[in-house]
Parts: structure tokens; C-alpha cells; sequence
């Protein structure tokens, strides 16, 4: 045998295998058509039913509609989206400037103050939420934290919201491939009835759009702007010996211990009380469980245990002496 014949007998059954093995891929997509096919011959056929006209017109609705549809490609989302947010607990020494100083760190930070509290009770207190660029969050945390005397509580949290801006733009798109494509079948209509009912599914269409567009927007600002709220006090401190004494801070401690404590005592009486039907309701059962249980198994004594009358079990030493007394000529008692 020629070893080069050989060699193009092996190549050709190559060949005619990849052929086979594509033909097959080929008809199994073939098979069952893709969404966007079949969304595209749904526009197809009400753009007949509104007047089409022939082939031509539909073919013509077909190539619009079908741009419409290649424009809302599904959204390439190259890096996850994060929404991150902080939150403080600052013990400062002077409650004004540390607002005002935080207000110039934010604006530095290209951010903006959100809301702003401070309490009249002598400026002990304040509270601010501000908005700083999602990358400068660690560094603008960092900064506010120098201002403070003692940082009570500091937390940090981040939520991954890739999958709901996917979902978001994907229907965003749709619903603008779909108001393109009624516009193409609203050029077409052949009647006003036509005409009204092809421009009751666009404002449809457009309040929709209207709707996903806003919450896009308002989840893009979560992800490019983070949140920090922050929580200010200033307290009356007394130094003895060396030795920073908070006697106020502790108190108030002290007092927030006792009021959740309360707070979970009233919840714990609020869940018995509404709980109790519901109680007395297994009680109910299970004692009449334990009467029918008892009443069967005393039949089933009386009609297949021996022939002695049967008593409860803490009876049967006074019965038994009952009868020893009856037999001995004595008097029960």
C-alpha cells in the first residue's frame, strides 16, 4: 500500500467526521429557535395583521425589527458591581468642628453631605450621612476617624448587586428594542384602529422604560457613590491621677443595657401571650390523646387481659387490702 494514499484516506475521514459533527450541532440550533427569533417573527406577524401588506412590506419590518433587536445585545459587563457603604461611631472633643471639619474632608474627597443633625442639648451630639466616590470610601473613613477622640464603632459593608444591574440592563434594553420595533410597525399602519392600538403599546412600552431607567440610575449612583453615616458625641470627661474617668459614658451604657434587656423581656411576655392559644391548644390534644389512649388500652384489658377488674395502679394497694380484710371476715374499709 502507498503510504500517501494512506495518509489521504486518514485525512478525508477526518474530514467527513468535522463535517458530521458540525451538520449535527447545526440542526440541533436549528431545531428549536432562539428567543430573539422568535420575538422577532412575533413583531413580524403583528406588523401583518396591522397592514403589512405583502412579503415585501414584511421582509422590509423584518430588517428594521431586526436592527432594533441586534441593538439591544445582552450587556457585557466586564468588573462586578459593588455597592459599599461605612458607618461611624466617633467620640470627639468639640461636636461643631469636628461637623465642619468632616464637611471639608468630604468635599475634598469629591463627595457631598447628605444630611446634617446636631442636637441643641449644648452641641453634644450630631449625626451626618454623606456620599463620598466609591474608591475613596477607605480613604475618607480614614480621615474622619483622626478626628476623633475614641472610635466606638467603625463597619464597613459591601453587597454585590452585578446580578441586579445585569437584569436591569438586559430589560432595560428589551423594552427599547421593543418600543423601536413598534415604531416601525406603527409606520405601517393602515388604519386609526391600527394606529391607536400600536400607540397604546408604545406608552405602555415607554412608562416602562421610564420606570427601569430610574432604577438604573438610582442603582448606579449606589454603586459610584458610597455612604458613610456617622454619629457624633462630645462628653464632659474628668481626669484624676493620670487616670480619663467617663463616669457619663458608662451610665449611659449601663442604661442602654438595662432598656434592651427590657426591650427583650417585653418581647419575650408580648410572643407568650400571643403564643398562649395556641399553647393551650397542644395542652388540649395531648391530654385528650392520653384519655383516649388510656380508655383503649382499658378496653382492650377488659376484653383480652385476664378476668379480674382492672383499676388505676395506685388503687390496687387498697383494693388488694380491701379484699384480704372481706376474706378474713373482717369489714372493708
Amino acid at each position: 500500500m502507498n503510504p500517501l494514499s494512506a495518509i489521504r484516506r486518514r485525512a478525508l475521514a477526518g474530514l467527513a467526521l468535522a463535517f458530521l459533527v458540525l451538520g449535527c450541532s447545526c440542526a440541533k440550533k436549528m431545531a428549536v429557535p432562539a428567543p430573539r427569533d422568535r420575538q422577532l417573527k412575533n413583531y413580524v406577524k403583528l406588523a401583518e395583521g396591522f397592514g403589512g401588506g405583502g412579503g415585501g412590506g414584511s421582509d422590509s419590518v423584518a430588517a428594521d425589527v431586526g436592527v432594533a433587536l441586534a441593538s439591544s445585545a445582552e450587556p457585557d459587563v466586564a468588573t462586578r458591581k459593588i455597592v459599599r457603604n461605612g458607618s461611624l461611631d466617633l467620640l470627639v472633643s468639640d461636636v461643631s468642628q469636628s461637623v465642619s471639619k468632616i464637611g471639608s474632608i468630604v468635599t475634598d474627597a469629591g463627595g457631598f453631605i447628605e444630611k446634617s443633625t446636631q442636637s441643641n442639648s449644648g452641641g453634644r451630639g450630631a449625626s451626618m450621612t454623606v456620599r463620598v466616590p466609591a474608591g475613596r470610601l477607605d480613604e475618607t473613613i480614614a480621615a474622619i476617624k483622626k478626628l476623633a477622640v475614641v472610635v466606638d464603632r467603625e463597619t464597613v459593608e459591601a453587597r454585590d448587586v452585578t446580578r441586579e444591574y445585569i437584569d436591569l440592563d438586559a430589560r432595560l434594553r428589551n423594552a427599547q428594542a421593543e418600543e423601536a420595533a413598534y415604531l416601525q410597525i406603527l409606520k405601517r399602519a393602515a388604519s386609526i384602529k391600527d394606529t391607536l392600538d400600536v400607540t397604546e403599546k408604545l406608552s405602555d412600552v415607554r412608562g416602562r422604560i421610564e420606570q427601569l431607567q430610574g432604577e438604573m440610575k438610582f442603582l448606579t449612583s449606589q454603586i459610584d457613590k458610597s455612604s458613610i453615616e456617622i454619629s457624633l458625641r462630645a462628653e464632659a470627661d474628668s481626669e484624676i491621677a493620670g487616670i480619663r474617668w467617663r463616669p457619663l459614658r458608662q451610665a449611659k451604657i449601663a442604661a442602654q443595657e438595662i432598656v434592651s434587656g427590657l426591650a427583650d423581656w417585653a418581647d419575650s411576655v408580648i410572643a407568650f401571650f400571643i403564643n398562649l392559644p395556641l399553647v393551650a391548644v397542644w395542652v388540649l390534644s395531648i391530654v385528650i390523646l392520653v384519655l383516649v389512649a388510656v380508655r383503649l388500652l382499658r378496653f382492650l384489658w377488659r376484653r383480652f387481659g385476664p378476668k379480674t377488674n382492672w383499676n388505676w395502679p395506685w388503687r390496687r394497694s387498697t383494693v388488694r387490702k380491701d379484699e384480704a380484710a372481706s376474706q378474713a371476715g373482717g369489714e372493708p374499709r
